[in-house]
């Protein structure tokens, strides 16, 4: 053997070693919570039990029946505790002052949205929320009544075209609340950014992709190099789909820059408004402009078009709520050719059964289905026993609220669709932290009223137009996978069937 090649394999073999050694130090000194796991491996800890994707909630649902309210688990030496427990979720989210939601998690959605609301840091997170809460306001939201009725019109009008074969819902309505983001939040003429149907299709499918793969990354973290995705072939399509998100934010950028003068004075800003001012000074550096457009458009977005692709389904298998929403529909807007209108506040007010339907549809599957916190100091949790367990700083927690939402102490036979619970008088019936389905706290979902409203107009557009016939069976709801959004496995279908509206 050649000297060199000899030097060689001495010095690739003293890497490894050197590396393990390393590892098994890291290992050896790791973290420990007095809860209850999955048994672990030397080095890589339960890794092996999370490279099953996709991560589903079967999995954790059966991870917490089998460990309960406070289940522990090792990422390699990494702690990290799943929450499910109100008590727990109180203090996690309330009480204490915990919110960095911790690089693991966010590094994989950072690759697609950049630096913004949901993925950055604690300590840049306060000045972009002071920024970003005004053009949120309720006063803004009401005068985005007449865009909202559009982007439902424009989803009725899509599934019209399928005459009553089984149909996905979630595409046209991603696409709508695309459209609606653009002209109401971020304030430009969506036509300019998406200038044909294909540029339109594009982004939505780019983003569809984006929030299927992070959860792949956050276990996966080489696929975070751009380095190592350059190698390969699907790599290099997955770096290609970042490119064209890049592109969205950048020609937002440009027409702003673009202004000379702001037009006339208003009460309260447009995102864009907000974060520059004309001829391109920026409110915060020009990369976290980039990474706050990007952020919101895929949180105010996907949210929102995945709720809907789960209540339209859970309303074909409960004909009798979907009934309940049709007759309330007919009692609030009354008959004739008005029965049609764009909906008023005062309409959407009215709306008691459609609001508890939305409700019930975000308990058993909110759309945000893990709120990553780490544990910036040593604190204390309880599992809901008496007995409380010390969780050491630097554990990464995530509250679960699917499995809040289905405790049976606080949810009378959990896994039952049943939105009358949200019409019944339930106050002092349950925990003040039992429901989160916009999260709680400091770093709360900061366009939960603007997700509400827009889910109520779309719905009594499209409900006022259609009734839904089943395509899957309740299990296949079930069979979803947690990521940035919940997202189902396999596309939820139903069957759109047009209804005529009350005869005058």
């Amino acid at each position: 053997m050649a000297w060199w090649l000899w030097l060689l394999v001495q010095l690739v073999v003293w890497c490894c070693a050197g590396l393990v050694a390393v590892l098994w130090w890291k290992w050896t000194t790791k973290p420990h919570i007095d809860a209850p796991g999955p048994p672990t491996l030397p080095i890589i800890g339960n890794i092996l039990d999370l490279l099953d994707m996709p991560l589903t909630l079967r999995k954790m649902f059966d991870l917490h029946r089998q460990y309960g309210d406070l289940t522990r688990l090792y990422v390699g030496p990494m702690l990290v505790v799943l929450v499910a427990h109100p008590d727990d979720v109180q203090h996690i989210l309330l009480t204490s002052k915990l919110v960095d939601r911790g690089a693991i998690c966010t590094n994989a959605m950072r690759m697609f949205g950049g630096d913004g609301l949901v993925t950055i840091d604690a300590s840049r997170w306060k000045v972009h929320r002071k920024l970003i809460n005004p053009t949120f306001h309720s006063e803004i939201l009401k005068g985005f009544l007449e865009a909202f009725h559009d982007g439902g019109l424009f989803v009725c009008e899509r599934l019209a075209r399928t005459r009553g074969a089984a149909t996905e819902v979630h595409p046209p309505m991603l696409l709508a609340t695309i459209r609606n983001f653009i002209s109401t939040i971020i304030g430009v003429n969506p036509d300019l950014l998406m200038p044909d149907a294909l540029a339109e299709e594009e982004l939505s499918a780019t983003m569809s992709y984006a929030v299927s793969i992070v959860q792949k990354m956050v276990f996966r973290p080489w696929m975070q190099s751009k380095f190592l995705l350059q190698l390969t072939s699907k790599g290099r399509g997955l770096l290609r789909f970042v490119k064209m998100l890049n592109n969205f934010p950048l020609k937002c950028i440009a027409i702003r820059s673009a202004a000379t003068e702001d037009g006339p004075t208003k009460t309260r800003q447009s995102l864009l408004e907000a974060l520059i001012k004309p001829g391109g000074q920026t409110a915060v550096p020009l990369d976290e402009v980039q990474g706050e457009l990007m952020n919101l458009l895929m949180a105010g977005t996907e949210t929102t078009a995945v709720t809907i692709s789960y209540v339209l389904p859970l309303l074909a298998l409960h004909p009798e709520w979907q009934d309940a929403a049709h007759q309330e529909l007919k009692d609030v807007f009354g008959e004739g050719d008005d029965y049609l209108r764009a909906p008023s506040l005062a309409d959407l007010g009215r709306l008691r059964a459609l609001e508890s339907i939305i409700k019930e549809t975000l308990r058993l599957f909110p759309t945000v289905p893990m709120l990553p916190r780490v544990a910036t100091e040593d604190i204390w949790l309880s599992g809901g026993s008496a007995e409380r367990v010390s969780v050491p700083k630097g554990t990464l927690l995530f509250v679960l609220p699917f499995l809040t939402h289905r405790l049976p102490q606080f949810f009378q036979d959990p896994q039952r669709f049943d939105p009358s619970r949200f019409l019944e008088d339930r106050v002092g019936k349950e925990h003040a932290c039992s429901y989160l389905p916009f999260g709680l706290g400091a770093r709360n979902c900061v366009g939960s009223q603007y997700a509400s409203l827009q889910l109520k107009v779309y719905l009594a557009d499209i409900l006022r137009r259609f009734r839904f016939l089943p395509c899957n069976r309740r299990e296949d709801l079930e069979d979803s996978a947690l990521s940035f959004s919940l997202s189902p496995i396999k596309p939820f279908r139903v069957s759109c069937v047009p209804v005529d509206g009350p005869k005058a």
